[in-house]
């Protein structure tokens, strides 16, 4: 999202899948960060960004976007706890209502009922699969403070969620 030439904020969309019970992939998509440059926050751009890449991975025929996130926000670009549309959470028991697991069917009926479990594209966790590389790549790049703001949900990001 750009504001008179300056870039005020940005989203991601990546590949996901969703295995179903019978162990088979179904095509999902997921997206993050979602970011807004500090100045422009609280003034309705995030929504308005979610609402226009969320238009444009429709047009392109995305249909199911799966994400964890808080649903306070969320809800208002249409999503719901995943749960309820049948697609649970890998690092959860199947039968929870995980309120951070969130999904929207972008086309509708595109789920067409199916159960299965989404799984987070495994290039999240890069980080863990050569940590000597990553820290590498990391030092390239000037230091910076870890802020943990508002919403944010904060866990241990030195373990690898697959273990």
């Amino acid at each position: 999202m750009e504001e008179d030439g300056r870039i005020i904020g940005h989203v991601m969309f990546s590949h996901a899948h969703i295995v179903r019970e019978d162990g088979t992939d179904f095509p999902a998509w997921t997206f993050g960060p979602i970011s807004i440059h500090p100045d422009y926050k609280r003034k309705g751009y995030g929504l308005k960004l979610l609402q226009y890449a969320l238009g444009k991975a429709r047009e392109m025929g995305i249909g199911v976007i799966c994400m964890e996130g808080n649903i306070d926000f969320y809800k208002h670009a249409g999503f719901v706890v995943a749960s309820t549309l049948g697609i649970h959470y890998h690092a959860e028991p199947k039968d929870a209502e995980v309120p951070y697991f969130l999904a929207q069917e972008l086309i509708p009926g595109y789920l067409g009922g199916i159960e299965g479990t989404y799984h987070t594209p495994k290039g999240y966790y890069v980080a863990f699969e050569n940590k000597e590389a990553f820290e590498a790549f990391e030092d390239t790049f000037p230091p910076k403070e870890k802020k943990v703001q508002e919403g944010q949900i904060v866990g241990d990001c030195t373990q690898n969620p697959n273990e």
